[in-house]
């Protein structure tokens, strides 16, 4: 859903048919909403409405694009069979309950029905806060829920091995087991077997990195990649922004009169030239007068002209009677001069 009040898109997990009696933990959502981490899809707020046409609970997170739940994920098959995969699975989930845990809180919920992944194997925590809100506490104490919540990661991963035949063990008089299979390294066997209960009853999220070794390097170089991925697509969003400051300070200047009315203003001087550059970018023809709509020439005309490039262009007027060889930067030049005696007399855009 959109949000009237700042634009933003967000998650909406709605409760339908609260019991009249029941009252929800509203309060809590305070401190779900002080955790922070890129594997937990950020709550907000949670309210009750009848705009659905029931006593409804909606509990408002983050919209993730794009992802889904593991168990939809699995049936679409779209979820990587690798080795690695799965250490990155549990890397995550294992920052999210820490992050989460840290803050003396506990998921309560966290299956593979819960989990969310995205397109791009980023994992998220989507059910936060709601079973606190429900007052769905199954657990003795905050220990115990946090227990459950990392014996959950290894639940997951029974799901997600489950999917191979060569992962289930056939007992006879015992109901199959699942197990990791032969490509499987033995590091990760021994992770599936403390997560399962097979090494000790207490599981720590220090035990899973200990185990984890230089999985974790892994999972940290590629947050790096994708860091420099952004990073690389800021910059070029960063060069547009330039080109679209050009771009206003031109159309500020052409087809304009001055503070005195004078209707030539934009005709005279350096602003023809601007005009004349304006014609050549976005008003060429070709040889039979028809209309170039050429978007690599205007960005890359655009681009020389944000360089202040010394090459050289030639400028026509509409009649063809006047032709100006003029370099790049002249241009600016003149661009950055109309302008500024714009500013004195009117209020700058910024």
């Amino acid at each position: 859903a959109q949000s009237i009040s700042d634009g933003r898109h967000y998650t909406l997990n709605r409760i339908a048919g609260l019991q009249s009696g029941q009252k929800p933990e509203l309060g809590v959502i305070d401190q779900w909403r002080q955790v922070q981490n890129p594997n937990v899809a950020h709550v907000h707020e949670a309210f009750i409405t009848h705009a659905f046409g029931d006593n409804s609970l909606v509990v408002v997170h983050d919209y993730k694009p794009l992802a889904a739940s593991l168990v939809s994920k699995i049936a679409e098959n779209q979820v990587p069979a690798s080795e690695g995969f799965l250490w990155s699975i549990v890397l995550q989930l294992t920052s999210a309950l820490s992050a989460i845990h840290a803050a003396g809180l506990a998921v309560h919920m966290l299956d593979a029905a819960t989990a969310l992944l995205s397109p791009t194997n980023r994992v998220y925590i989507g059910s936060g806060g709601l079973a606190d809100v429900l007052s769905m506490q199954i657990s003795p104490s905050i220990e115990v829920a946090q227990q459950s919540d990392l014996r959950s990661i290894g639940q997951i991963l029974r799901v997600l091995l489950n999917r191979n035949p060569e992962n289930v063990v056939a007992v006879q008089g015992q109901p199959p087991m699942v197990m990791p299979g032969l490509a499987y390294s033995a590091e990760f066997k021994e992770l599936f077997r403390y997560l399962n209960h097979h090494v000790t009853p207490v599981i720590t999220v220090e035990d899973i990195l200990r185990l984890a070794g230089s999985r974790v390097l892994a999972e940290l170089d590629a947050a790096r990649r994708e860091t420099d991925l952004l990073l690389d697509n800021l910059r070029l969003e960063m060069a547009n922004g330039r080109l679209v400051r050009l771009l206003c300070k031109m159309n500020f200047i052409t087809e304009r009169e001055d503070s005195a009315g004078d209707s030539k203003w934009s005709e005279t001087g350096d602003r023809y030239l601007v005009k004349l550059f304006r014609d050549y970018v976005f008003h060429m023809v070709d040889e039979s007068s028809r209309p170039v709509a050429n978007m690599a020439h205007v960005v890359g005309n655009l681009n020389r002209l944000d360089a202040g490039s010394p090459e050289k262009v030639m400028l026509m007027s509409r009649d063809e009677k006047s032709c100006l060889v003029v370099s790049y930067s002249e241009v600016k030049r003149c661009i950055e001069g109309a302008y500024q005696e714009l500013v004195p007399s009117a209020q700058a855009w910024k």
